[in-house]
């Protein structure tokens, strides 16, 4: 067993979550990323360009000597001229400046007076302009953690990058509907004498903060998390594209192993695989990549704007763990299952407007959704919000029972364009009556009289699964056996 203490291991967090904007951080248009078929493709070369004190940065060199040519997707309503590199930016989008001051503030940042666009060099492909639009919204904040406090270096408000679709030959294929959506990123200080678990629970209490403001996207593509590892006598490796938060140990861990064999470690930008072992992508980039923007003036932050906005920040993650333990009778472990998860919002208006037992919501989408996830057949992003209201709507009122759940999920996931009643009548999950399920267990108690009444139990069960309570089974079988 690796003793990290004694390897001096030493990380870096940079979180990275889309913001749930109606429309991206320099344009109006759509972040929605629905539509499917690109009305145009366009082509594109990337050279590299001088920083501000003249030099050119070697990752920018050597995606330039890679001699690629880009292709990018466009969709009507989901880019525009502006991801194209056709014409100016438009102002900065300022619900999404507001919520990434909101995220500053709950991260105990410094707020700058003023915050400047600056141009960060990318070009190798995943942003038409070969630059990413970022600005710093918090510096000097923190994390408690372990009685601890966790640096947080900085919180930056930034503009996603393209979806890469193909790469094939040296031509690559990109989406563009992804650019330009608003994302907030978040760094860390270096995070010394922690082991892999913990630092993967840092970049959990991180998210849970960020998903408590109520604005953040959530699904496959929506958060990405970065790390940077180093060893005793090493280099700073910086590792990518860790979409899973459950990965984030497991990759440390490998990575520690990977340096640990080598006789030498060079810096390097490596990508993240799904078993979490990692690729070579890039030289590390250096520090002459950044350049101010000019299409778009320095912002004043007025000191009105940051006290409006901390009068309305969200309720803390201890103060709403706590509310639901104590309040919504949640156990402790479903508690925290629940906060992490990027259903929380949804629970809870679930909650306010259903009557519902709040641990069977909560357990739908923290184990009945883990678990479809599992199967290939499934694809839970068919599962939309209005989708799950609907259900918990129909489980108020008594049309389904909680145990037909997964089934009524699943069929959804694959009928998409079926309506959930619809959905439940195909599969025979309507709820029975009591007049009917009393029939029936009368009807198995005879068939069935040399049998205790746990048999029975597990027959009448079998018969009338996913449409009618357990409890309310137990309880005729008892009173007419």
């Amino acid at each position: 067993m690796i003793d990290y203490k004694k390897i001096d291991l030493k990380c870096g967090l940079e979180i990275h979550r889309q913001l749930n904007t109606k429309h991206k951080l320099f344009c109006n248009c759509s972040t929605m990323m629905q539509e499917k078929e690109p009305i145009k493709i366009i082509m594109r070369k990337q050279n590299p360009t001088q920083s501000e004190i003249g030099e050119i940065d070697t990752t920018a060199q050597y995606e330039f000597l890679r001699n690629r040519n880009f292709y990018y997707q466009i969709f009507p309503s989901e880019d525009c001229l502006v991801e194209c590199d056709e014409e100016p930016v438009h102002p900065l989008n300022q619900e999404a400046l507001e919520i990434v001051l909101q995220i500053a503030l709950m991260f105990n940042c410094t707020i700058p007076d003023e915050i400047q666009i600056m141009r960060k060099n990318v070009i190798d492909g995943s942003n038409t302009s070969a630059f990413q639009r970022t600005a710093v919204i918090g510096l000097d904040g923190y994390l408690e953690y372990k009685g601890k406090k966790i640096e947080i270096t900085s919180i930056s408000l930034e503009e996603d990058a393209a979806s890469i679709v193909d790469e094939k030959n040296g031509n690559v294929t990109y989406r563009l509907n992804r650019l330009g959506i608003p994302l907030v990123e978040i760094g860390t200080g270096l995070l010394i004498g922690y082991s892999p678990e913990e630092i993967q629970e840092i970049a959990y209490f991180i998210g849970m903060i960020c998903r408590s403001t109520g604005k953040v996207k959530r699904g496959i593509g929506t958060v990405r998390q970065d790390v940077n590892v180093s060893i005793k006598n090493g280099a700073r490796v910086e590792i990518k594209g860790i979409q899973e938060l459950g990965l984030l140990s497991k990759v440390i861990e490998l990575e520690v192993q990977r340096q640990l064999s080598l006789p030498e470690v060079k810096e390097e930008t490596r990508a993240t695989n799904p078993d979490g072992t990692t690729r070579f992508i890039r030289p590390l980039p250096g520090s002459a990549r950044m350049y101010v923007e000019t299409d778009i003036p320095p912002i004043l932050i007025e000191d009105k704007t940051i006290q409006k906005i901390k009068k309305n920040l969200p309720e803390p993650w201890t103060k709403k763990l706590v509310r639901f333990r104590e309040k919504l009778k949640l156990s402790d472990d479903l508690s925290k299952q629940i906060l992490a998860s990027d259903y929380l919002d949804l629970f809870e208006n679930i909650i306010k407007k259903f009557n519902v037992n709040p641990s069977i919501v909560a357990n739908v989408f923290v184990s009945t959704l883990k678990d479809l996830k599992k199967r290939e057949d499934v694809k839970i992003e068919n599962l939309t919000d209005e989708i799950f209201e609907e259900l918990f709507e129909l489980l108020d009122k008594g049309k389904i029972v909680k145990e037909s759940v997964p089934d009524v999920l699943l069929y959804k996931s694959k009928n998409v364009n079926t309506s959930l009643e619809d959905c439940i009548k195909k599969i025979g999950l309507e709820t029975i009556t009591e007049k009917e399920l009393r029939e029936i267990v009368k009807d198995v108690i005879k068939a069935n009289r040399d049998k205790p009444s746990e048999k029975i139990i597990g027959i009448v069960m079998s018969k009338v699964r996913g449409r009618v309570k357990s409890e309310d089974v137990i309880k005729t079988v008892k009173e007419e056996f």
